[in-house]
């Protein structure tokens, strides 16, 4: 059975393959860009005080306040002026104070500046990836619970027609209007249910752990409680630039920045090799004499002159550049792929739409009927029942893989804030 299944969801994608195969080009190459239907007001209301205070999001804001911190850090001078005070009494009592400062000739202030300014851009953006990501797993986890219960309860009356169907079974096997062959396949046909049952129940149960990780304090809530996740998917498409629109992307703005560090690094140990001198001025007092001092001195930068750790530092930018071309690459292939991904999810799920649902219950129970009635073999009503069953499974997966799709494409194009429409994240001043 789970081998028929699994044919079963195979030929409707191969169904979309084949339509999409004949659509003209233009239509699966579009880059016109659409406004899309925000997420209804009970998905947003339900998803955003957990936002807000979940705990991946505050160790984010966390981590972005300490780069905020460092960049405070790093606008301060390098060198700190230095007080000098000096006294003695021999034969004559000499007292002198003195203040020297090391001047920041090579500008290690300004490039420390620049990198520490470059990575609170990075960072910045970091944090937008991270909350997308989060309101992505939030949604994730709701929608595989809810439908990891729909397909537990789809099992459970499963179950529960399979041991109807061997328990008839049996009586019409001693009346002798069921032969032996007839009586083992009902047997089987309840075994499986059985060991199919016990695999999405335990599959039910982790989704249910998974989901109290992540709504803790919506722990007591019951499936009646969650939000209702009816959604009219529209079709998505790439943008009319793409190449402009990836480096608005948050993972871009990120290497962009990060990028730039590295090249203000190179700068930074130019300034350390640079000689800071060091500028003293004294005064005081020998026994009845006034004394005054100015004194210069400059390091000699002889037994090392620090060119190693520039060429280390141009190495590593031209590193971080060639990594950048490449995330750049991943990330123009990833959203094709996702596109491509979500519109064959989509139409399939509107084919699936448009072919119309028979009521279940109702089948069942007109089979249940025609079988006990005896217009209807053993084999023929276990046929259809499963065909019913599984065809209800089938719908059931297709909308997880559809949600799924559409908010992966949501989040690498980072729109899933935009379409759920959640008030902004917690963040402290610049």
């Amino acid at each position: 059975m789970y081998l028929t299944y699994k044919r079963f969801i195979r030929s409707i994608l191969f169904t979309v393959v084949a339509i999409i195969a004949y659509l003209p080009n233009s239509y699966a190459q579009t880059t016109e860009t659409k406004k899309f239907k925000p997420a209804s007001d009970e998905l947003r209301q339900f998803i955003q005080p957990i936002f807000l205070t979940h705990p991946k999001l505050m160790a984010a804001k966390a981590e972005l306040d300490a780069v905020k911190s460092q960049y405070a850090a790093a606008t301060q001078a390098i060198y700190n002026p230095q007080l000098e005070l000096d006294t003695e009494n021999i034969t004559v009592r000499t007292s002198t104070i003195g203040l020297s400062q090391t001047i920041d000739w090579g500008d290690q202030q300004g490039a420390n500046t620049q990198i520490a300014r470059q990575k609170l851009i990075a960072a910045q953006a970091t944090f937008q990836q991270q909350r997308q990501q989060l309101i992505r797993q939030l949604l994730n986890v709701l929608i595989d619970y809810r439908n990891k219960s729909r397909l537990a309860e789809l099992s459970q009356q499963r179950l529960n027609l399979m041991k109807d169907f061997y328990a008839v079974a049996k009586k019409k096997h001693v009346a002798g209007d069921l032969n032996q062959v007839e009586l083992d396949l009902a047997q089987l046909a309840y075994s499986e249910s059985v060991l199919n049952n016990a695999r999405i129940m335990a599959e039910q149960v982790n989704a249910e752990q998974t989901y109290y990780a992540f709504y803790s304090w919506q722990s007591a809530a019951t499936k009646s409680s969650l939000p209702d996740l009816d959604y009219i998917f529209q079709p998505a498409s790439l943008p009319p630039n793409l190449d402009t629109f990836l480096l608005t992307l948050p993972q871009m703005r990120a290497l962009r920045a990060n990028v730039e560090a590295s090249k203000n690094t190179i700068s930074l140990r130019e300034g350390q090799s640079s000689a800071d001198p060091t500028i003293a001025i004294r005064g005081g007092k020998e026994d009845k004499e006034s004394l005054v001092g100015l004194s210069i001195s400059i390091p000699l930068n002889v037994r090392n002159n620090f060119r190693a750790e520039i060429e280390v530092a141009k190495s590593e930018y031209l590193r971080a550049e060639q990594l950048a071309q490449q995330t750049y690459r991943n990330l123009q292939g990833s959203i094709r792929s996702q596109t491509r991904h979500y519109q064959l999810t989509q139409q399939a799920w509107e084919l699936w739409k448009s072919a119309g649902q028979v009521s279940m219950s109702r089948q069942l129970k007109m089979l249940k009927r025609l079988w006990q009635a005896g217009d209807l073999s053993a084999t023929d009503y276990l046929v259809q029942i499963k065909q019913n069953l599984n065809t209800q499974s089938a719908g059931i997966e297709l909308n997880s893989t559809l949600w799924g799709s559409w908010l992966a494409w949501l989040d690498t194009t980072a729109q899933i804030e935009a379409w759920l429409q959640l008030k902004p994240a917690p963040q402290s001043g610049s």
